[in-house]
């Protein structure tokens, strides 16, 4: 408000990301499990329709059915991008979705993800990451030892 004034006293302290987080130029990194969908039924016509566009977009392909897959059907559902699965389950409300969908995980598949605010890239920013990693697993190696042989343990 006029006449009103601010007496404001700051300390800046420089820092790189090595020494905390905080100083990291990344603005979002994160990882997930790949998902892995799998079609256990048919899935036929409208019900392909909205399981394509409405729970899980993206994921699933409506295709023209030939005369031998879906006998009186237009057209069928089918995987081609289980990377684009969010984990939503909302077709588990339909119980004909329910019993011909199954998403799961693969346990040992991680998608990584980085984004960069800063000056780095962020394949840089992760090779430096795991630079930093491999440090800090050969120091506390390191240390292990030597407390070992300390104690007379390491023979």
């Amino acid at each position: 408000r006029p006449g009103q004034s601010i007496e404001l006293e700051a300390h800046a302290r420089r820092g790189v990301g090595e020494d905390h987080a905080k100083y990291s130029p990344v603005a979002t990194a994160s990882y997930r499990l790949m998902p892995q969908v799998e079609l256990l039924n048919p899935v036929y016509d409208e019900l392909a329709d909205d399981l394509a566009n409405l729970y899980e977009p993206g994921v699933f392909e409506v295709v023209k059915c030939n005369s031998r897959d879906g006998a009186g059907h237009d057209r069928k559902a089918v995987v081609v991008n289980p990377y684009a699965c969010t984990m939503s389950r909302n077709f588990m409300r339909v119980p004909e979705l329910k019993e011909a969908v199954k998403i799961t995980r693969v346990p040992d598949h991680f998608i990584f993800s980085i984004e960069s605010v800063g000056a780095l890239k962020p394949g840089v920013i992760l090779a430096e990451a795991l630079r930093i990693l491999k440090m800090k697993c050969h120091n506390v190696i390191r240390m292990a030892d030597e407390s070992l042989e300390v104690e007379g343990l390491n023979e």
